[in-house]
Protein backbone atom coordinates (compact mmCIF):
# COMPACT_ATOMS: atom_id res chain seq x y z
CA UNK A 1 0.00 0.00 0.00
CA UNK A 2 1.25 3.41 -0.75
CA UNK A 3 0.35 6.45 1.76
CA UNK A 4 0.39 9.93 0.73
CA UNK A 5 0.67 12.84 3.16
CA UNK A 6 -0.08 16.01 2.29
CA UNK A 7 0.73 18.74 5.74
CA UNK A 8 4.13 17.30 7.85
CA UNK A 9 3.35 19.03 10.72
CA UNK A 10 2.90 16.98 14.41
CA UNK A 11 0.56 14.95 13.19
CA UNK A 12 1.14 14.14 9.57
CA UNK A 13 4.37 14.17 10.08
CA UNK A 14 4.49 11.35 13.24
CA UNK A 15 1.84 9.62 11.33
CA UNK A 16 4.64 9.76 8.18
CA UNK A 17 7.55 8.25 10.12
CA UNK A 18 4.73 5.60 12.16
CA UNK A 19 3.83 4.24 8.73
CA UNK A 20 7.39 3.75 7.41
CA UNK A 21 8.79 2.01 10.47
CA UNK A 22 5.81 -0.42 9.83
CA UNK A 23 7.56 -0.84 5.76
CA UNK A 24 4.92 0.97 4.20
CA UNK A 25 5.45 3.36 1.15
CA UNK A 26 4.92 6.99 2.12
CA UNK A 27 5.01 9.74 -0.04
CA UNK A 28 5.21 13.77 2.05
CA UNK A 29 4.27 17.10 0.55
CA UNK A 30 4.98 19.98 3.24
CA UNK A 31 2.31 22.79 2.49
CA UNK A 32 4.34 25.64 3.38
CA UNK A 33 7.53 25.10 2.07
CA UNK A 34 6.97 22.91 -1.02
CA UNK A 35 9.06 20.45 0.06
CA UNK A 36 7.97 16.85 -1.06
CA UNK A 37 6.38 15.57 -3.70
CA UNK A 38 2.22 14.37 -4.89
CA UNK A 39 2.51 11.23 -6.51
CA UNK A 40 -0.81 9.01 -7.01
CA UNK A 41 -1.33 6.87 -4.15
CA UNK A 42 -3.62 4.40 -2.67
CA UNK A 43 -4.33 6.70 0.26
CA UNK A 44 -4.00 10.77 1.00
CA UNK A 45 -3.88 11.67 4.37
CA UNK A 46 -4.28 15.54 4.39
CA UNK A 47 -2.44 17.17 7.49
CA UNK A 48 -3.40 20.92 7.49
CA UNK A 49 -5.29 23.06 9.84
CA UNK A 50 -8.90 22.41 9.65
CA UNK A 51 -9.90 25.70 7.89
CA UNK A 52 -7.55 24.60 4.89
CA UNK A 53 -8.47 20.77 4.32
CA UNK A 54 -11.01 21.73 2.18
CA UNK A 55 -9.64 24.20 -0.25
CA UNK A 56 -6.62 22.11 -0.27
CA UNK A 57 -8.31 18.92 -0.82
CA UNK A 58 -9.73 20.70 -4.17
CA UNK A 59 -6.34 22.42 -5.23
CA UNK A 60 -5.25 18.06 -5.32
CA UNK A 61 -8.14 16.97 -6.97
CA UNK A 62 -7.86 19.57 -9.69
CA UNK A 63 -3.96 18.34 -10.20
CA UNK A 64 -5.66 15.45 -11.44
CA UNK A 65 -3.80 12.98 -9.23
CA UNK A 66 -5.40 9.76 -8.28
CA UNK A 67 -6.21 8.00 -5.26
CA UNK A 68 -7.93 5.03 -3.70
CA UNK A 69 -9.82 7.52 -1.01
CA UNK A 70 -8.79 10.69 0.52
CA UNK A 71 -8.68 11.69 3.92
CA UNK A 72 -7.54 14.05 6.92
CA UNK A 73 -6.83 14.03 10.79
CA UNK A 74 -9.43 16.41 11.92
CA UNK A 75 -11.30 15.37 14.85
CA UNK A 76 -14.06 17.95 14.23
CA UNK A 77 -14.87 17.82 10.62
CA UNK A 78 -16.12 15.02 8.79
CA UNK A 79 -15.10 13.44 4.73
CA UNK A 80 -17.88 15.78 3.22
CA UNK A 81 -15.50 18.55 3.11
CA UNK A 82 -13.08 16.47 0.72
CA UNK A 83 -15.88 16.67 -2.03
CA UNK A 84 -15.41 16.17 -4.71
CA UNK A 85 -13.38 13.42 -4.32
CA UNK A 86 -16.12 10.63 -4.52
CA UNK A 87 -13.89 8.23 -1.89
CA UNK A 88 -13.06 10.23 1.63
CA UNK A 89 -13.01 9.46 5.53
CA UNK A 90 -11.60 11.25 8.16
CA UNK A 91 -9.64 9.68 10.23
CA UNK A 92 -9.15 11.32 13.62
CA UNK A 93 -6.62 9.81 16.45
CA UNK A 94 -7.71 10.25 20.07
CA UNK A 95 -4.02 11.67 21.14
CA UNK A 96 -2.43 14.65 22.10
CA UNK A 97 0.40 15.13 19.81
CA UNK A 98 3.06 18.23 21.37
CA UNK A 99 5.60 16.93 19.23
CA UNK A 100 6.02 14.79 16.10
CA UNK A 101 6.64 11.69 17.56
CA UNK A 102 5.80 8.70 15.60
CA UNK A 103 5.56 6.84 19.27
CA UNK A 104 2.55 8.59 20.23
CA UNK A 105 0.36 6.64 17.35
CA UNK A 106 1.52 3.56 19.25
CA UNK A 107 -1.41 1.54 20.05
CA UNK A 108 -3.93 4.44 20.07
CA UNK A 109 -7.57 4.49 19.05
CA UNK A 110 -8.49 6.46 16.16
CA UNK A 111 -12.18 7.66 15.35
CA UNK A 112 -12.97 7.33 11.53
CA UNK A 113 -16.07 7.58 9.09
CA UNK A 114 -16.30 8.07 5.41
CA UNK A 115 -17.56 6.51 2.59
CA UNK A 116 -18.07 2.48 1.58
CA UNK A 117 -14.61 2.07 -0.44
CA UNK A 118 -12.66 3.99 1.78
CA UNK A 119 -13.51 2.42 5.06
CA UNK A 120 -12.49 -0.69 3.05
CA UNK A 121 -9.34 1.07 2.29
CA UNK A 122 -8.94 2.08 5.74
CA UNK A 123 -9.71 -1.02 7.85
CA UNK A 124 -6.69 -2.15 5.11
CA UNK A 125 -4.51 -0.41 6.41
CA UNK A 126 -4.90 -0.15 10.07
CA UNK A 127 -4.81 -3.95 9.84
CA UNK A 128 -1.60 -3.60 9.54
CA UNK A 129 -0.78 -0.87 12.20
CA UNK A 130 -0.61 -1.22 16.50
CA UNK A 131 -3.64 0.84 16.10
CA UNK A 132 -7.37 0.66 16.98
CA UNK A 133 -10.02 2.51 14.94
CA UNK A 134 -13.35 3.08 15.89
CA UNK A 135 -16.46 4.13 13.26
CA UNK A 136 -18.05 7.46 14.33
CA UNK A 137 -21.53 8.53 12.82
CA UNK A 138 -20.72 11.44 10.83
CA UNK A 139 -23.55 13.41 12.57
CA UNK A 140 -21.91 12.38 15.59
CA UNK A 141 -18.21 13.95 14.61
CA UNK A 142 -18.44 17.02 16.23
CA UNK A 143 -19.77 15.65 20.12
CA UNK A 144 -17.31 13.41 19.65
CA UNK A 145 -14.44 15.54 19.27
CA UNK A 146 -16.10 17.63 21.91
CA UNK A 147 -15.49 14.78 24.50
CA UNK A 148 -12.15 14.56 23.08
CA UNK A 149 -11.35 18.07 23.97
CA UNK A 150 -12.70 17.73 27.22
CA UNK A 151 -10.16 14.93 27.90
CA UNK A 152 -7.45 16.31 26.62
CA UNK A 153 -7.36 20.24 26.54
CA UNK A 154 -10.41 21.00 29.50
CA UNK A 155 -8.77 19.26 32.12
CA UNK A 156 -6.12 21.62 32.02
CA UNK A 157 -8.49 24.32 33.63
CA UNK A 158 -9.08 22.07 37.38
CA UNK A 159 -4.97 21.96 37.02
CA UNK A 160 -4.02 25.40 36.06
CA UNK A 161 -6.12 26.35 39.00
CA UNK A 162 -4.49 24.11 41.43
CA UNK A 163 -1.21 24.93 39.99
CA UNK A 164 -2.17 28.95 40.87
CA UNK A 165 -3.18 28.44 44.37
CA UNK A 166 -0.05 25.64 45.32
CA UNK A 167 2.71 28.01 43.69
CA UNK A 168 1.65 30.95 45.56
CA UNK A 169 2.08 28.41 48.76
CA UNK A 170 5.63 27.48 47.94
CA UNK A 171 4.38 24.24 46.31
CA UNK A 172 5.78 22.74 43.17
CA UNK A 173 4.17 20.04 40.76
CA UNK A 174 6.48 17.62 42.28
CA UNK A 175 4.60 18.16 45.36
CA UNK A 176 1.56 17.39 44.08
CA UNK A 177 2.24 15.51 41.11
CA UNK A 178 1.38 12.37 43.28
CA UNK A 179 -2.31 13.35 43.83
CA UNK A 180 -2.64 14.21 40.20
CA UNK A 181 -1.26 10.98 39.30
CA UNK A 182 -3.11 8.72 41.43
CA UNK A 183 -6.69 10.55 40.92
CA UNK A 184 -6.28 10.48 37.27
CA UNK A 185 -5.60 6.44 37.68
CA UNK A 186 -8.74 6.05 39.83
CA UNK A 187 -10.84 7.32 37.49
CA UNK A 188 -9.33 5.15 34.62
CA UNK A 189 -10.32 2.08 36.96
CA UNK A 190 -13.07 2.88 38.36
CA UNK A 191 -15.01 5.96 36.82
CA UNK A 192 -16.70 8.10 39.03
CA UNK A 193 -16.58 5.27 41.51
CA UNK A 194 -12.44 6.38 42.36
CA UNK A 195 -14.08 10.21 42.97
CA UNK A 196 -12.26 11.06 47.17
CA UNK A 197 -12.88 14.32 49.23
CA UNK A 198 -15.27 16.19 50.28
CA UNK A 199 -18.04 15.65 47.80
CA UNK A 200 -18.36 11.56 48.02
CA UNK A 201 -18.00 12.22 51.76
CA UNK A 202 -21.23 15.24 51.67
CA UNK A 203 -18.80 17.16 53.46
CA UNK A 204 -21.11 20.45 52.77
CA UNK A 205 -18.98 22.68 55.24
CA UNK A 206 -15.72 22.56 53.60
CA UNK A 207 -16.86 23.06 50.35
CA UNK A 208 -18.47 26.47 51.79
CA UNK A 209 -15.04 26.79 53.45
CA UNK A 210 -13.12 26.52 49.97
CA UNK A 211 -15.97 28.81 48.27
CA UNK A 212 -15.37 31.39 50.80
CA UNK A 213 -11.77 31.29 50.61
CA UNK A 214 -12.12 31.36 46.75
CA UNK A 215 -14.55 34.27 46.85
CA UNK A 216 -13.50 37.39 43.96
CA UNK A 217 -11.48 35.21 42.10
CA UNK A 218 -11.83 33.11 39.11
CA UNK A 219 -10.65 30.11 40.62
CA UNK A 220 -14.33 30.42 42.53
CA UNK A 221 -15.82 30.21 39.23
CA UNK A 222 -13.85 27.08 37.89
CA UNK A 223 -14.12 25.21 41.58
CA UNK A 224 -18.09 26.10 41.75
CA UNK A 225 -19.01 25.00 37.98
CA UNK A 226 -16.98 21.92 38.55
CA UNK A 227 -18.57 21.18 41.79
CA UNK A 228 -22.21 21.46 40.61
CA UNK A 229 -21.34 19.54 37.64
CA UNK A 230 -20.10 16.44 39.77
CA UNK A 231 -22.64 16.48 42.57
CA UNK A 232 -25.38 16.17 40.05
CA UNK A 233 -23.78 13.20 38.53
CA UNK A 234 -23.68 11.45 42.19
CA UNK A 235 -27.15 12.10 42.30
CA UNK A 236 -28.11 9.62 38.91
Amino acid sequence: MKVQIVGVGKVGGAFAEFLRRRGIEVITYRVRSGEGRLEDADLLFIGTRDQFISSMARRIYESGRRYGAVGHFSGALTSDVLKPFPERFSFHPLQAFNRPDPCLWEGITVGFEGTEGAKVLVRSLASRLPIRVVEIPPEKKALYHAAAVFVSNLIYAPLLAGEEIFSSLGLTREDYARLVKVSFNNFLLKGIDGLTGPLIRGDVDTVKRHLEILKGSDLREIYEVLTRFIERRLRR
